[in-house]
């Protein structure tokens, strides 16, 4: 349901009847494994990234393992999302976090980028602020 409308992404069926705890069992999608040149590998990975950044956006769930092998082109040049065997779901708050560290580091600003790694606990307090300084230069 991630991108059931998205012309530009497939997303093989599962298999419910199939699937178990530690198994999960897809339709089989052919596709050609990354990397992918020229404009059709551009083209990927910018409709993989806008999956992605749609994902921590707007719902918190998603693809937790999206390598070469879960990411398939299609020959019609669609996107196939393989393998949702492991997902994560992000909380609202800690969305917010996420979007507030990726614009700090975007702008090297250093009090935005802490205030957000403390709130989402990548810091226990501002001691190791020191260290983080010099390899965010």
């Amino acid at each position: 349901e991630l991108y059931g409308d998205w012309p530009d992404v497939v997303v093989p069926e599962s298999s419910f009847a199939l699937t178990r705890k530690k198994v999960l069992v897809q339709e089989w999608i052919d596709g050609e494994k990354g990397p992918w040149l020229g404009d059709d590998g551009i083209d990927m990975v910018r409709i993989g990234l806008r999956c992605s950044v749609d994902q921590l956006l707007n719902t918190g769930l998603f693809h937790a393992d999206p390598h070469r092998g879960n990411l398939l082109k299609t020959k019609d040049g669609k996107l196939a999302v393989i393998d949702f065997g492991m997902m994560a779901d992000v909380a609202e708050e800690d969305r917010y976090g996420l979007i507030g560290l990726s614009i700090g580091i975007q702008n090297k600003d250093l009090p935005l980028i802490t205030e957000n790694l403390l709130k989402l606990g990548f810091l226990e307090d501002t001691t190791q602020i020191d260290e983080l300084i010099p390899r965010l230069r």
